[in-house]
C-alpha cells in the first residue's frame, strides 16, 4: 500500500491533488487542519488542511517522473460500496471541517440570528455546496430588501434554502384513473404501515375506492400485517407472488380510484435488485413508483437506497420515522443531490393521523430544529 500525505490551502486543494496523483480508487485515511509551510511552495507560513491518503498499488515514479497509470483488482461489490461510504463519510467531513474553519461570511455580521442558523446547519451537515447556493441567494434577497429584515429572518431564510427541493402533490402527478402507487424501500423503513395510512386517509377522508395488493411475501408476517389493516378498515385486499398475478389484480381492481401496492424490502446494494424489480413490475402500465426512506437512517444508507432504487422511476420520495429523527438532514440533502421530490412524512404510529403531505413550512420547521435546540440549551 502506497501512503502520501498532501498540503493544500483548502481541504479543496488538498483532494485534489490526491484525485490527481493517486486516482478515483485512493482512500482517504486521516486529515487534519494545522499551522505550516507546504513544501516546495512559495506560500507563507499559516494554516494548511493535511490529508494522507492511500492507494492499493503504487502509483507514482520517481521525483520529476511523470505519473504512470495502474490497474487495481476488480473489488467486490460489497468492497465497492463500503469504500464509497468511507470516502463520502470522510469528504463530508472535510468539507463540514473546512467550512466551520471559514466561519460565517463577514456579511452575515449584521445578523447574528442568521450567523447562528449559518452555524446550526453547517453542523447538522447540510450538503456545503447547496450551503454556498443559498447563501449566495439569501445575500441577494438581503441586499435588495427597502426596509429592515422582518423579525421571524431565519425562518423565513430556511424556507428559501427548502425551496431548492420540490414539493409535490402526488394525486396531480398523474390524471390516470385508477391510480397506482408501489411504495419501494429498504427493509424496515415504515412501507406497510405508509401503506395503511395513506389508504384509510384516501378512503376516510378522501371517500376514495381503495384497494390494496401485498407482494410481501419475503418477510414473515408482512402481508398479514397489511391483512390486518384492510380487515379493520374494510378494504379489499390481494395477495400476489409474480408479475403474472399482479396484471391480473390491477385488471380486476381497474374500477378503483387508488391500488395500493406494497413490496417486499430490498437491499438497495443488492446487484440483483433491478432484475427483481423487473420480475415484478416489468412494463405493467400506469404504475406509479415512491421511494420510502427513514430520516433516522446515516445519509451514506439514504443515498445508497437512492441510487439502488432509481432503476425505477421514481416519482416521489415519502420521508418515514420523522418523529423518531432529530432532523432531516440527510434525506434532505439527498433529495436536493438526486433532483427527487418530496410527497409525505409520517410522524408517528398512529394510523391514519401519523401522515403528513410535504409543504416547505413542514421542511422548513424541521429543518430548524437543530437551530432551536441549541437556542433552548442557552
Amino acid at each position: 500500500m502506497k501512503l502520501r500525505t498532501y498540503v493544500g490551502r483548502d481541504a479543496q486543494e488538498a483532494l485534489a491533488q490526491v484525485r490527481r496523483e493517486l486516482g478515483p480508487e485512493a482512500v482517504i485515511l486521516s486529515s487534519q487542519s494545522r499551522r505550516c509551510r507546504a513544501p516546495g511552495s512559495g506560500w507563507s507560513e499559516g494554516r494548511r488542511v493535511e490529508v494522507t491518503a492511500a492507494a492499493d498499488q503504487a502509483v507514482a515514479l520517481a521525483s520529476g517522473a511523470d505519473f504512470q497509470p495502474w490497474t487495481a483488482s476488480l473489488p467486490s461489490s460489497r468492497r465497492v460500496s463500503l469504500n464509497l461510504k468511507e470516502e463520502l463519510e470522510e469528504m463530508k467531513a472535510l468539507l463540514k471541517q473546512w467550512i466551520e474553519e471559514q466561519g460565517p461570511p463577514p456579511w452575515l455580521a449584521p445578523y447574528p440570528e442568521l450567523t447562528q442558523l449559518f452555524q446550526a446547519l453547517v453542523r447538522a451537515g447540510v450538503n456545503g455546496q447547496l450551503m454556498r447556493r443559498w447563501l449566495e441567494k439569501l445575500r441577494t434577497s438581503l441586499a435588495n430588501a427597502k426596509s429592515q429584515p422582518p423579525p421571524n429572518l431565519p425562518e423565513q431564510s430556511v424556507r428559501q434554502l427548502v425551496r431548492e427541493v420540490e414539493v409535490v402533490d402526488p394525486w396531480q402527478i398523474s390524471p390516470a384513473k385508477p391510480q397506482r402507487w408501489a411504495l419501494l424501500g429498504p427493509t424496515g423503513v415504515g412501507k406497510t404501515t405508509t401503506i395503511a395510512k395513506l389508504a384509510i386517509q384516501a378512503a376516510f377522508v378522501k371517500k376514495l375506492r381503495v384497494g390494496l395488493i401485498s407482494l410481501d411475501s419475503v418477510r414473515l408476517g408482512g402481508q398479514e400485517h397489511l391483512a390486518a389493516y384492510a380487515r379493520i378498515s374494510g378494504l379489499p385486499m390481494v395477495m400476489a407472488q409474480t408479475r403474472g398475478e399482479l396484471a391480473e389484480v390491477l385488471e380486476k381492481m381497474a374500477d378503483l380510484d387508488l391500488i395500493l401496492i406494497d413490496t417486499p424490502g430490498r437491499n438497495p446494494c443488492d446487484l440483483k435488485l433491478p432484475l427483481e424489480l423487473h420480475q415484478l413490475f416489468g412494463n405493467l402500465p400506469g404504475v406509479g413508483y415512491h421511494l420510502v426512506v427513514s430520516a433516522t437512517a446515516a445519509e451514506a444508507n439514504i443515498a445508497d437506497a437512492f441510487q439502488g432504487f432509481k432503476v425505477r422511476p421514481l416519482l416521489s420520495c415519502i420521508i418515514a420515522k420523522v418523529d423518531e429523527s432529530q432532523d432531516i438532514v440527510g434525506v434532505f440533502n439527498q433529495l436536493w443531490k438526486r433532483q427527487i421530490p418530496v410527497s409525505y412524512l409520517t410522524t408517528g404510529q398512529k394510523v391514519p393521523e401519523d401522515l403528513e403531505p410535504a409543504t416547505p413550512r413542514l421542511l422548513a420547521h424541521l429543518l430548524l430544529k437543530p437551530f432551536y435546540g441549541r437556542k433552548a440549551q442557552r
